[in-house]
């Protein structure tokens, strides 16, 4: 049987010995999300057409735009995380304005995302047809998701790394380290494999009517006392690009879309005020 090196193994087998103990404690656990090849328990699926209650109206944004359906999760199925703990039955449903594509750094963004929370199970309910006015370029095909735990590493721009006064050479290799997890990375909590910035931070701004397009943007949240207020955010889903077969997602350009949630929100099961951030390079 193969041995699986741990995640100080591997950090020190890199040539991150210096910084192995320091980066490992700030490493948060993630569920990671893949397209179910082989056997194995289906937790969910991306696009597709969701197993929305009848009960419950297709979601639009700004009276008139159906959003696209991106994902559901069982969460009965999932594993669990202490960081993100998330409802231990039930499901929930993403959606996404993929027609305009926001980027969710102006406030006037709000709702171009949903998640939707029912406490019943996605066996309940038969799958439902997409809403008429929805252009058939922003309906997504299926794709049946599996679940494992996997841990996430700090991002480059994290504090993490900059309080530890890195090297180049160990720069360069934590750099190295991090691409491969890079690659179709659907997963939620743990640390986002963000493109460009700081999506928290960005969410917090945005979210208290900050326009973030700019860089005068984090200056104002300075000033208003709200930099500190990006930690009380977490990943609750971040979905890749997949555009090798017809009918894939595209965000932006091979960029990724990520669903962010207050821990208070998610402690009180409130999905109302989640907000998206898409980058791309």
């Amino acid at each position: 049987m193969a041995i699986i090196p741990t995640l100080r193994q591997t950090l020190c087998q890199a040539g991150l010995e210096r910084i192995a103990d320091s980066v490992q404690s700030a490493s948060l656990p993630s569920i990671r999300l893949t397209a179910a090849h082989r056997a194995g328990t289906v937790v969910g699926k991306l696009g597709g057409r969701p197993n929305l209650p009848k009960g419950i109206r297709w979601p639009v944004w700004q009276e008139d735009q159906p959003l696209s359906f991106v994902a559901q999760l069982d969460l009965t199925a999932l594993p669990r995380l202490r960081n993100v703990p998330l409802p231990r039955a039930g499901s929930l449903f993403f959606f996404y304005d993929a027609t305009n594509q926001p980027w969710g750094y102006d406030p006037d963004d709000a709702g171009c995302a949903k998640v939707i929370f029912t406490p019943s199970a996605l066996s309940k309910h038969p799958s439902r047809t997409p809403h008429r006015d929805l252009d058939e370029e922003a309906r997504f095909q299926s794709v049946p998701l599996v679940a494992a735990t996997e841990p996430t590493l700090p991002t480059l721009s994290s504090s993490v790394l900059k309080d530890l006064h890195h090297t180049g050479e160990e720069f360069d290799a934590y750099l190295q380290l991090l691409s491969p997890l890079e690659c179709n990375a659907h997963r939620i909590g743990g640390h986002p494999d963000q493109i460009q910035g700081d999506i928290f931070l960005q969410a917090q701004l945005v979210s208290n009517g900050i326009y973030c397009g700019d860089g005068g943007g984090y200056a104002k949240g300075r000033k208003r006392g709200l930099l500190s207020g990006a930690a009380d955010w977490c990943l609750l889903l971040q979905v890749d690009s997949n555009i090798h077969s017809r009918g894939g997602m595209d965000w932006g350009e091979g960029g990724r879309i990520f669903f962010l949630i207050r821990h208070d929100d998610l402690r009180r099961r409130c999905f109302d005020n989640v907000w998206l951030v898409l980058q791309c390079t």
